[in-house]
């Protein structure tokens, strides 16, 4: 088998092919990310003259710089694989120099393609990308929104620091109404009470009335908060609730995307203690690239997927505390964590209690606990999508 690495950058990329003996037959071609440039390469390829079945591709899955060259060759019937960019890493730091250029690292995944049993990156298929896309984007979209919240915490307590006394939830519809149009205790104080009965009433669909405006509006008259003009502490609530307002209507058109998506995989998941219609279809998209039902050890795969397994630290006779890796996604950590919290703490699921409450009787902190959830909630994961059969709840004696 012939291999040809390529090192992928933004703009230009470089490749060295080896032929089945291993031998250089070129190293360092280098091509611009373009139609025709990559057409080149083709035409260099076909000039040494063999059939496409003998020659293996790979490049590093760095960023997203790799999609399109990976599409491209991949529909033009080349084998194509993905190398992680730590393999590559490790290879080069292995030797005194640790030298690193693109013709080095071209010829270096050229020669890690050689290896008997070599690992390569997953690449999903074409659902599985359009989902993990979709709630990447939507975690994405609600990181945006909590840090709006803790600016909009932030102002209010200069402009109205009574405020929250008189909403159960300050950003939710009735508040964020009321502040898109009158944003400081300022503004509130002056408006007519039948107008802020009436935006009250109406943004909380009748629960809210003339009593509770009565209170919020005495409550801004006597307010101890910045006396000064407020023009722009004012102005910058209320595009922040604009922002607030779009956010939170993507999110829910992202949410309704993500639903079309293997719809049978996420009910199943949904079974699981913890893991409801929004981290469903996030723990799905993330752990069907690297999800291998006739694998031994599989469900460790998706613990390491998760950056949930032990980083050990040893060195002779000392033996460190092992500390989570975080080497996987973010994602999928994110929703493994959240999803454990919920099913220990909230739904208190016998299994997933008694791994929580085992982990406190040690002296281990909360968020050391419940990642011990999280690795066990994966672990059903796994089997729930191996053997496509909903969770069913163990009673533990």
């Amino acid at each position: 088998m012939w291999t040809l690495g390529i090192d992928i950058a933004k703009r230009k990329h470089v490749a060295a092919l080896l032929d089945d003996n291993g031998k250089k037959v070129f190293k360092n071609f280098s091509f611009t990310n373009t139609l025709e440039e990559v057409n080149r390469l083709l035409d260099r390829i076909n000039q040494v003259g063999f059939s496409i079945e003998n020659l293996l591709i790979g490049m590093e899955a760095t960023g997203h710089y790799w999609m399109i060259l990976y599409h491209f060759l991949s529909n033009a019937g080349f084998q194509v694989r993905l190398i992680n960019p730590l393999m590559t890493s490790a290879r080069r730091n292995a030797g005194i120099r640790g030298t690193k250029t693109d013709s080095v690292d071209a010829e270096l995944i050229a020669n890690i393609l050689r290896e008997a049993d070599p690992k390569f990156s997953a690449v999903p298929d074409d659902e599985v990308r359009q989902l993990r896309n979709l709630t990447r984007l939507r975690y994405e979209c609600s990181q945006t929104f909590v840090a709006e919240k803790q600016r909009l915490i932030g102002l209010l307590d200069l402009v109205f620091p009574e405020y929250s006394e008189h909403f159960s939830d300050i950003f939710g519809a009735a508040s964020r109404q009321l502040l898109a149009q009158y944003s400081t205790a300022e503004d509130i104080k002056k408006i007519d009470i039948r107008k802020l009965t009436r935006i009250l009433k109406e943004a909380s669909k009748g629960h809210m009335g003339r009593e509770h405006a009565k209170r919020l509006k005495s409550a801004a008259k006597n307010s101890f908060s910045l006396s000064a003009s407020n023009l722009s502490f004012a102005l910058e609530i209320k595009f922040l609730v604009q922002r607030m307002n779009i956010l939170l209507h993507q999110i829910e058109e992202l949410e309704k995307q993500a639903k079309k998506y293997m719809k049978k995989n996420q009910k199943l998941l949904q079974t699981i203690p913890g893991i409801g219609p929004v981290w469903a279809p996030t723990i799905l998209a993330e752990v069907l690239p690297v999800f291998h039902p006739e694998e031994k050890n599989g469900a460790r795969k998706l613990v390491a997927a998760a950056g949930l397994d032990v980083r050990l630290n040893e060195s002779g006779q000392y033996k460190g505390k092992g500390k989570m890796s975080k080497r996987g996604s973010r994602y999928l950590r994110t929703a493994a964590i959240q999803a454990a919290e919920v099913a220990a703490l909230v739904a208190k699921d016998p299994m997933f209690r008694t791994v929580y409450e085992k982990q406190k009787a040690k002296g281990k902190k909360h968020l050391v606990a419940i990642s011990h959830v999280a690795n066990k909630l994966l672990h059903v994961v796994f089997s729930v999508l191996k053997n496509q059969k909903p969770y069913e709840v163990r009673l533990i004696h």
